[in-house]
């Protein structure tokens, strides 16, 4: 039997690297140094905004780049713009925001340099606290805006829109329909949010790109996450991984079913398949 000879570790943030505190736990950052000592790249694969990535891949000192807005673009963050991106086009733009506006759906933007919103719904309450407790060089750029279809006009680029509804019923169907329109990627990012990007843009084809940029094959790469925007690079990678908790659309495509984002889990994962095979390979 070969032992894979794991190069790559792709981390969603939200519900799988992160705790449902919003944390990274001390064993995830200890396994992820140990990794990264054995030459393992770490990338964080993120439907959040760069903005909103900062603060974590600070905290886990990471010198790769981040794949954001679900592969929308690519931030290196030692550069002030994206090292490759795919943004929302002007058209596209006003046509999702037409349709939301119809339907009554809460709007979120990413644009260029920050997140836009208008109303200020309990998860906007949520992320702007913890933006809010962001020491000042990483904190990250959230503005409340009176008209999101303006600021799109001036925006140099659109990444990502994410629609949600409090009404779950409301919010489901709505979810459907974006489904069906063309040159449009619509995946579910929670059980009330959609994420909204251009077409052919996903986790799993910007993780593709940045693979082959360094040269590792698809057999050497653990993709981990939890909902149905990660179902892509859980394909795509050689062990894909879902958190005990993940989307009923997740876990089919998954290799590998681990325990949840509250317990030693992501340290386990990469105990078993990268830090205990190193030493027995050794040994």
């Amino acid at each position: 039997m070969i032992i894979p000879d794991y190069k790559l570790l792709a981390f969603d943030l939200d519900g799988t690297l992160l705790s449902s505190q919003g944390e990274i736990l001390a064993s995830s950052k200890q396994a992820i140094k140990t990794a990264q000592q054995m030459g393992v790249k770490v990338v964080l694969v993120t439907g959040r905004h760069h903005v909103a990535v900062r603060p974590y891949h600070y905290e886990l000192g990471l010198d790769t780049p981040a794949i954001c807005c679900n592969g929308s673009y690519i931030m290196d963050f030692s550069q002030p713009e994206p090292v490759y991106s795919q943004p929302l086009s002007k058209d596209k733009a006003r046509r999702i925001i037409k349709i939301a506006r119809e339907q009554s759906l809460h709007i979120l933007m990413y644009v260029n340099d920050a997140m836009t919103f208008e109303v200020l719904n309990p998860h906007m309450e949520k992320l702007c606290r913890w933006a809010g407790r962001q020491p000042e060089f990483i904190r990250p750029e959230i503005r409340q805006i009176d008209d999101i279809a303006e600021v799109m006009e001036s925006s140099k680029a659109i990444y990502k829109l994410v629609l949600s509804h409090p009404d779950q019923e409301h919010f489901l169907q709505a979810y459907r329909h974006m489904q069906t329109l063309d040159g449009l990627s619509c995946e579910r990012s929670w059980v009330d949010r959609m994420d909204i990007a251009n077409c052919g843009n996903s986790k799993g084809s910007t993780l593709a790109l940045l693979a082959e940029q360094w040269h590792i094959d698809r057999q050497d790469i653990i993709a981990v996450g939890d909902n149905d925007n990660d179902i892509s690079m859980i394909e795509f990678a050689g062990l894909g991984v879902a958190m005990a908790h993940s989307s009923d659309g997740l876990i089919p495509h998954a290799d590998l079913i681990i325990g949840s984002n509250d317990q030693d889990s992501i340290a386990d994962l990469i105990s078993t398949h990268i830090t205990d095979i190193t030493k027995t390979t050794a040994a």
